[in-house]
């Protein structure tokens, strides 16, 4: 994996870097497209629960000490 990209995607903005995942895992040939349809489910609401203030993002260096 490019260090250079994962160090670009860790220094932008929370929303933003879910907003990547999002993309990235949709962007993952998966067989069953109900497996596909629920995480973009699961994504998209945790998207939202950020926007509404429901949840708030964990910062990846301080979970993984």
């Amino acid at each position: 994996m490019d260090k250079t990209l994962l160090e670009k995607v860790l220094d932008l903005p929370p929303i933003e870097r879910v907003e990547f995942a999002q993309l990235i895992l949709a962007s993952l040939e998966v067989e069953d497209k109900s497996v596909r349809k629920a995480w973009i489910k699961e994504v998209e609401k945790r998207i939202n629960d950020y926007k509404s203030g429901k949840s708030k993002l964990l910062d990846f260096e301080e979970v993984f000490k």
